[in-house]
């Protein structure tokens, strides 16, 4: 049996690694005022009653979730869209049970993928103002291929126009 390891240095003097800020998020969120103590829902933003620290109740920290964190943002698009390519109407559930459908189109066919309108190029995922469900359309592989390629296309014209200048 071994002996447990000394903690680290870091984790002694409280540091933190670079990155791992659990409040690095409140930058991102430009809609609304979080440093002030109101429910973070931007349609409520009444005083918090005793004993909560964000939201005023539960469902507003859902709708919160779900126009912010990009892992429920993404659910909600793909709810709202009844789980169909917002494109061109392509259902991945009607093609799983067609076998003859099954068989012709690759995995990645498949499944609906949910992208950001005004394109994040490279910006922060996690919880933002990006992810608001204004902001995310929900589409098959082959029409999310086409308009990031198209987003890109776009993108490359303005860099070229803001080189020549």
């Amino acid at each position: 049996m071994t002996a447990p390891s000394p903690p680290s240095r870091k984790a002694v003097s409280g540091e933190r690694a670079p990155g791992t800020d659990p409040q690095a998020w409140l930058a991102h969120v430009t809609c609304v005022d979080v440093t002030e103590p109101l429910c973070r829902f931007s349609d409520c933003r009444q005083p918090l009653p005793p004993r909560r620290t964000a939201f005023c109740s539960d469902r507003h920290a859902r709708a919160f979730e779900r126009n912010h964190v990009w892992i429920h943002a993404r659910r909600a698009a793909r709810r709202r869209a009844g789980w169909a390519c917002q494109r061109c109407g392509f259902k991945p559930s009607e093609a799983r049970r067609d076998p003859a459908a099954r068989r012709s189109l690759p995995r990645s066919a498949m499944r609906l993928e949910v992208n950001h309108i005004e394109p994040l190029a490279g910006a922060y995922r996690g919880v933002t103002c990006s992810n608001h469900l204004e902001n995310l359309e929900v589409l098959c592989h082959a029409c999310h291929l086409a308009t990031t390629d198209a987003q890109r296309a776009r993108r490359r014209g303005q860099d070229m126009v803001s080189n020549r200048a």
